[in-house]
């Protein structure tokens, strides 16, 4: 590994496609290169020689140009010890060797071919049986598995693997079902809740679960406030006895009609206490709950699960779960997906490796997600955004029907509220470029330039805003933020416009408040303080209306007043694709886009 870092620094200095051309250099100047003496540099020589990396003729005398002929290419060299790496079960070493390079588009065919192939599903014997092994690859990576900072789909499904809530939200039947807790009372005026735990639940590190770990698990977000991500979540509870080691007793100032719903979030998941506490700083990333899985693995490039065996649920039926960060250029290179034999396809209809020719074998599941892209206005930030007939300007630019047109992939339908599958109170969208002019030149905008935060995987919509926008006269230059700063505060407050993709789950009344009020959501922290305050009013009044219908109606009111004034605007619905081959069975989409790993099974091919 050491002789291969050297000889790939050595050829990083170098044009590319000159092997087999001899090179002139003299031992100074690659002394410099390769930031050692002269006396290492003949011996490096010598070891890359002795490999047939490279072809060394030395000058004659000191200072003498010398030749300098590369036998290999660099790509060569990290494919095949990437697959030697990988033979030998070193799957990290693999995946650091690929990240090298940086340039996914230039590893050969052949490479890309293998590295694919190795994904999907696999019987892998260790010790002595066989474990049935998923693994699949990403080109973004997890942010945090700390509930407490629940915030992107991907780390929310895999919270949803590794850590369980006291109750479970039923999205078929909308109705709350037992779970840590097995059950439950309320008072009559609706403000005592008594919840009694299931007996002898383990936490992945073998201690049994008590109602001291579901009073610590409330309690840290209620403590964290704000700055949990769903702290208003616990803004109700005044009030949390530990009755007993498996019975605990929850009061509320008020009334909330959705605090079973609540209690049902990832962000709500029960936690050991002692773990936790001692070890706050790294839990996001090596957590321990007491869900399906348990987490093996995680580092830079590699998340590993593990069944857990001892669940007190149904075991799942996987045995493990590898989930391999690839550079983001081998989404190019490499087909689309987020796995070989269950494809998650959010981009467009490519077929895995393997599946041309045989489509008997494979079967498709296409369907809406959940939510839609929105582009959100800073209200509390100097600039031209502030101004409602600026924010109804945009609106009137962005030709929702064009942007699908053009744009193709799984882009469905232009957006009029959250859900595909609801018409909101909201009029639907039309596009008027020339009464956007007018209202620009009415409240004097010259021009200035604001800035749009996006994630990495929103530009090709983000662009096709900014260019729509630039063609009425308006300035907006696009700002890629990593994930893990697009959860703070202060990172969202310096943007003047966010453009993203918001997934929600199919608690409709629930999660539109959670958009609302969730601390870092885009909608709420861009909202003026004073639109805020009026938004916490009249969500307060929702909570304490046990009409699900009646909710829905007031939330309808509640955003058409924001639509009204353009405080942020609902521009596209997307479906998403699911491959899936002919072995794999129970294959079913959960909300947040992901395949539920506890549910699918695999049977033996021919």
């Amino acid at each position: 590994m050491q002789l291969l870092s050297h000889f790939l620094e050595l050829r990083a200095g170098f044009e590319h496609g000159v092997e087999q051309v001899p090179q002139p250099i003299t031992l100074d100047e690659l002394a410099d290169r390769l930031y050692c003496s002269t006396r290492n540099v003949k011996l490096l020589l010598r070891k890359m020689s002795d490999q047939d990396w490279i072809s060394w003729k030395p000058g004659r005398g000191r200072g003498n140009v010398s030749e300098l002929t590369f036998l290999v290419s660099a790509e060569d060299m990290i494919s095949k010890q990437a697959m030697a790496l990988a033979s030998q079960g070193d799957y990290k070493g693999t995946i650091e060797l690929i990240h090298q390079l940086g340039r996914g588009e230039a590893l050969q065919d052949s490479f890309i071919d293998w590295l694919f192939s190795f994904f999907g599903y696999r019987a892998v014997e260790h010790e002595e049986r066989y474990k049935d092994t998923l693994r699949f690859p990403v080109y973004k990576w997890l942010v945090s598995l700390d509930p407490a900072y629940s915030f992107f789909a991907f780390d929310s499904h895999l919270m949803n693997q590794i850590f369980d809530t006291l109750v479970l939200n039923n999205p078929q039947t909308q109705a709350i079902e037992p779970h840590l807790a097995h059950y439950w009372e309320v008072s009559e005026d609706g403000l005592h809740y008594t919840f009694y735990l299931r007996k002898g639940v383990l936490f992945h590190h073998g201690r049994e679960m008590t109602a001291s770990d579901v009073y610590y698990s409330i309690s840290r977000i209620k403590e964290l406030g704000a700055a949990a991500s769903q702290g208003w979540m616990t803004e109700s509870i005044e009030n949390m006895t530990v009755l007993n080691r498996s019975a605990i007793a929850i009061e509320l100032k008020q009334p909330n009609v959705l605090f079973l719903q609540q209690l049902s979030h990832s962000s709500l998941a029960i936690l050991p206490e002692e773990i936790c506490r001692d070890n706050e700083e790294i839990f996001g990333r090596m957590p321990i709950g007491t869900g399906p899985f348990r987490l093996e693995r995680n580092d830079d490039y590699i998340c590993k699960l593990r069944a857990f065996d001892s669940y007190f649920g149904v075991r799942p039926h996987l045995d493990q779960v590898e989930i391999w960060l690839l550079p983001h250029d081998l989404a190019e290179a490499g087909p689309s997906w987020d796995t070989v034999q269950v494809l998650c396809d959010h981009t467009n209809s490519r077929k895995p490796v393997g599946a041309v020719g045989k489509d008997s074998e494979w079967h498709q599941i296409e369907q809406s997600i959940l939510g839609c892209s929105l582009l959100t206005f800073n209200q509390s930030k100097d600039g031209p955004q502030q101004h409602p007939s600026f924010r109804q300007a945009i609106d009137l630019i962005l030709d929702r029907e064009r942007m699908i047109e053009e744009l193709g992939g799984f882009r469905e339908a232009p957006a009029s509220s959250f859900l595909p599958t609801l018409i909101g109170s909201a009029a639907p969208y039309r596009t008027d470029v020339e009464e956007a002019k007018r209202l620009l030149a009415e409240i004097g905008y010259r021009g200035e330039a604001l800035e749009m935060f996006i994630y990495s995987n929103n530009n090709e919509d983000a662009i096709w805003i900014c260019q729509q926008c630039a063609k009425a006269g308006i300035h907006i230059h696009l700002t890629t933020r990593e994930k893990s700063e697009m959860m703070k505060l202060d990172t969202i407050m310096e943007a003047d416009l966010i453009f993203y993709h918001i997934c929600m789950e199919s608690e409709y009344d629930l999660h539109i408040i959670q958009t609302l009020k969730q601390s870092n959501s885009y909608v709420r922290a861009h909202l003026s303080e004073e639109r805020m305050a009026w938004v916490d009013q009249e969500i307060d009044k929702i909570l304490l209306n046990s009409s699900r219908e009646e909710r829905i109606c007031q939330l309808h009111q509640l955003v058409e007043v924001l639509q009204e004034e353009k405080s942020f605007l609902f521009v596209l619905h997307r479906s998403l694709q699911t491959t899936y081959h002919d072995s794999i069975k129970g294959v079913s989409i959960n909300d947040l886009g992901w395949v539920d790993f506890r549910k699918i099974w695999f049977a033996p091919s021919g």
